[in-house]
């Protein structure tokens, strides 16, 4: 009979070890989702490609630097055209408005191709600046 105890005992320790490790996978698990959501907002971890909205505002991003006077730059946001190639690679064509030197409105036209490398898409960090030219 106490053989039979220290049988029981035995195999209910090796049960309740088996529990304690599915909870703490669980709660590994757990606190990985709280994580991610924590940083990105989301929990999904594949939101699909960037629209063309995100697309020109990160163009925007890359194009304000290379312009001599930023703070009077305007983009035309209305009047933009997208496209988008294969393996993430957006083109967008358009024109902003900045002053030179003299105060005159200089209009520039810009084509820039932007490669999504995946990521938070609103951030400037998840794309690469494949092509600029400006004219």
């Amino acid at each position: 009979m106490e053989g039979n105890y220290l049988q029981d005992k035995a195999i209910k320790k090796k049960s309740a070890v088996k529990v304690v490790w599915v909870f703490v996978f669980f709660g590994i698990a757990f606190a990985f989702f709280l994580a991610k959501f924590a940083m990105s907002g989301s929990i999904s971890s594949f939101n699909g490609l960037p629209d063309s909205d995100i697309a020109y505002t990160v163009a925007k991003e890359y194009i304000t630097p290379t312009v001599l006077s930023p703070s009077s730059l305007k983009f035309s946001d209305d009047e933009y055209k997208f496209a988008k190639k294969s393996d993430s690679v957006y083109v967008i064509k358009s024109f902003y408005t900045a002053s030179d030197g003299n105060g005159d409105a200089v209009k520039t036209n810009f084509t820039i191709t932007l490669k999504y490398n995946g990521g938070h898409a609103e951030s400037s960090n998840s794309w690469t600046m494949l092509d600029l030219n400006q004219n």
